[in-house]
């Protein structure tokens, strides 16, 4: 027994009574099928008996029990996870575990207690296992030296990238129509048609499928040859095509068996003496530079030449965080990113991604604040106050709004990970797009810019720190930083300097050319290569790293960060909450299968480009074109992440809260106006609140009284828009009368 991700997994091992420690051994795998078991396995299979004669260990792994559902209709029983390469699919609300990961947890255990050649490790499956086996040939080609599939193989018309082209067998029975299922005998005669012919009815066309894909992913040639005896078995060989690297591929058809792993008992056919000749000429070739590696609770994982660069990346954990990598970590570009790289050494090298728990309170909540004119519908996290480090305010882009800034999928990330350390979070709108107004007329909703301290959105966002500070949620000296994007990354900048706060973070808007000659508030924007953003593009990209080396040269703190394209890889879109994994690798094969991207799978063409195939062709994309609107939504943000195009990125989220957290060691200047700490919203434009009041009294500039009384709440609207002395007992601070029109 072992325990992989958390569960209880069961796997048996024949160790041959000649085994002696003295020598390393072969290791073989046998995985059963469905509703099978192990044990079972172990008992009838035959390669028990072998290993005694071979001196080879053979482990027999048991899969898990799911409910699924399959041409029968729903059942549970046990299945290798191959999904969605299968034929069946697990019920809503069943989770399939990682039985890659198992299987190499039961390499490690075996090869640390057995004296095991790790240059001949092999793997046989049968049904379900066979069907396992070839997941297995795309996956584990790093530390197996050849893989045998029986009954079951490749069935998903997709691409796959392998980690290694290995030798592949393939073995089915003329009889073969699947578990409890018959069908007439398959003429030996036409084997060399079906392999090479699609849409054939013998089989239902499968023999072609399993050929075809298997030449597909392993760079095979179509032309083979054909031997054997039409009274017993015949094999087509398929060789690698040239310049490819690879082996050769064989296709093994048994005659008068149906769906069974033939013994040489029941049938005249040993699979297990015949498969074992066939492994066993082939190892990993030690001369190879190429290395393993690991990479746990993540992808990227494989077997990797001397030098070559890998994209790494952290897998989605519901309820938890990415926090950083742990292990072999000086070989990536930052181990505190989710997304990194690493140049290969010449050398086997393990990653492990780690997490932080997201608390149940860690949540926004909506909550309506009376702002300078109107009520601002804020979304909002704060810690207890004695825990609170500062606060990061959350800008939204163009026709945006608060909501769905702090519910980006990008943005959310970093949203969490300020949570699990203690920050404030507010989103707020800007009043253009809360109450549909347009101040300037330009058809746009966007923040009122300007170095202005009384601008509407400069104001409302003191109103509503006034008010938090008046409920005794954070105090004068609580941090502020400003985290925008687009049109709310241009405001970020704006806002820290005419407030005076901690630091602005900007996401893909043009930088400030007249701030960067005079602002001393740290400051970092975040470019992407790609942004094709009307407002934006190269041109302002080439403007940011202008003003960001105006800023470096008067040795004010100030970063660009430029986000690259990067492979799309299978489970992407598993970072939306609406998305799971198994839709996430087939939305990939769909773009995949219709030649948007690469050998490297790098899109070839910009996002707009998808788009307009999967209109002029929806019956290739059946997949994306049924996802919901929300899911494509959420699909187009990860594409144009990918890509690097006009979105905010989780990808420097490690670099921007150490930003966040050390502000390259600068010391805080004083909030502007933190004056009015007894009253609150300040500005107003309608009323305000005394957090505690004997009397009151307010005055012009002039020195005039303008109101008194004893109430807790004035009603200040009958005073011209302007600053006033406001007085009560032995406290006196300002406050600014608001008016939009003034």
């Amino acid at each position: 027994m072992t325990s992989s991700e958390g569960v209880e997994r069961e796997y048996v091992v024949h160790v041959p009574m000649t085994y002696d420690g003295s020598q390393p051994v072969p290791l073989i795998f046998m995985l059963h099928g469905t509703s099978g078991s192990g044990p079972e396995f172990y008992e009838n299979i035959g390669w028990k008996e072998l290993s005694e004669t071979e001196n080879f260990i053979v482990v027999y792994p048991s899969s898990l029990r799911y409910k699924i559902i399959d041409e029968e209709g729903p059942k549970v029983t046990t299945k290798w996870n191959t999904p969605p390469d299968a034929n069946f699919v697990l019920q809503p609300g069943e989770v399939g575990k990682d039985d890659i990961k198992f299987l190499r947890k039961v390499i490690d255990e075996i090869t640390e207690k057995y004296n095991i050649d790790n240059r001949r490790i092999y793997l046989n499956g049968f049904s379900n296992g066979g069907n396992m086996a070839a997941k297995c040939a795309i996956e584990m080609g790093d530390v197996l030296a050849a893989v045998c599939q029986n009954a079951s193989s490749f069935s998903l018309d997709t691409h796959y990238v392998i980690k290694r082209k290995l030798p592949v067998l393939y073995q089915t029975g003329d009889k073969d129509y699947g578990p409890g299922n018959q069908g007439p005998p398959v003429p030996m005669h036409l084997f060399d048609t079906l392999i090479s012919t699609p849409g054939l009815p013998y089989k239902n066309g499968k023999f072609y499928e399993v050929a075809h894909l298997t030449q597909r992913h392993f760079d095979l040639l179509s032309e083979h040859t054909i031997t054997g005896d039409s009274n017993f078995a015949l094999v087509a060989t398929f060789l690698p095509k040239p310049n490819t690297g690879g082996y050769e591929y064989k296709f093994v058809l048994v005659k008068n068996l149906a769906h069974n792993y033939p013994n040489g008992v029941f049938h005249p056919f040993d699979a297990p003496k015949i498969h074992w000749n066939w492994m066993k000429q082939y190892s990993l070739d030690e001369s190879t530079s190429a290395k393993t590696l690991t990479v746990n609770n993540g992808y990227g994982d494989g077997y990797y030449e001397k030098d070559e660069k890998i994209h790494v990346r952290s897998e989605q954990q519901d309820g938890k965080v990415f926090t950083h990598w742990t292990g072999d970590t000086e070989y990536l570009e930052s181990p505190f990113e989710y997304h990194t790289t690493v140049n290969m050494p010449d050398k086997n090298i393990s990653v492990t991604a780690q997490y932080a728990d997201i608390g149940t309170t860690m949540r926004m909540i909506p909550l309506p604040v009376k702002g300078a004119e109107r009520t601002k519908n804020i979304q909002i996290y704060l810690p207890q106050k004695d825990k609170l480090k500062g606060v990061v305010w959350f800008l939204h882009g163009t026709n945006g709004n608060a909501t769905n800034m702090v519910y980006d999928i990008e943005v959310k990330q970093m949203i969490d990970r300020l949570m699990t350390l203690d920050y404030g979070i507010i989103g707020i709108t800007s009043e253009e797009s809360e109450y549909n107004l347009d101040f300037d007329g330009d058809g746009n909703k966007r923040w009122t810019y300007g170095i202005d301290s009384n601008l509407v959105d400069f104001a409302n966002i003191r109103a509503i720190r006034d008010t938090l500070i008046g409920r005794g949620r954070i105090d004068g000296s609580t941090k502020h930083i400003a985290y925008g994007y687009s049109a709310g990354g241009a405001f970020a900048e704006l806002v820290v300097n005419v407030l005076n706060w901690r630091a602005a973070i900007n996401h893909n808007a043009p930088s400030s050319e007249p701030l960067s000659l005079e602002a001393i508030v740290p400051y970092i924007i975040s470019i992407s290569e790609n942004d094709r953003h009307p407002d934006v593009g190269a041109a302002a990209n080439a403007q940011s790293k202008i003003n960001i080396k105006n800023y470096t040269d008067r040795n004010i703190c100030a970063v660009l960060l430029e986000h690259k394209k990067s492979p799309l890889y299978p489970e992407r879109f598993d970072r939306s909450p609406l998305i799971s994994e198994q839709q996430s690798i087939a939305i990939f094969n769909e773009i995949k299968n219709n030649n948007n991207l690469d050998a490297n799978n790098n899109f070839i063409n910009f996002s707009d480009a998808l788009s307009l195939d999967i209109i002029a062709n929806p019956q290739n994309y059946p997949v994306i074109v049924n996802l919901t609107n929300a899911q494509k939504a959420h699909l187009e943000n990860q594409i144009d992440v990918t890509n690097a195009e006009h979105n905010v990125k989780a990808d420097f989220n490690g670099y921007l809260v150490d930003f966040i957290q050390n502000l390259c060691g600068t010391t805080a200047t004083e909030d502007i106006e933190q004056q009015s700490l007894f009253f609150f919203p300040n500005p107003s434009s309608s009323s305000i609140t005394f957090e505690d009041i004997l009397s009151y009294e307010i005055y012009d500039m002039t020195g005039k009284l303008m109101l008194k009384g004893t109430s807790k709440e004035v009603d200040v609207e009958g005073l011209k828009a302007g600053m006033y002395i406001v007085k009560s007992g032995i406290k006196v601070g300002k406050m600014v009368r608001w008016s939009r029109w003034v």
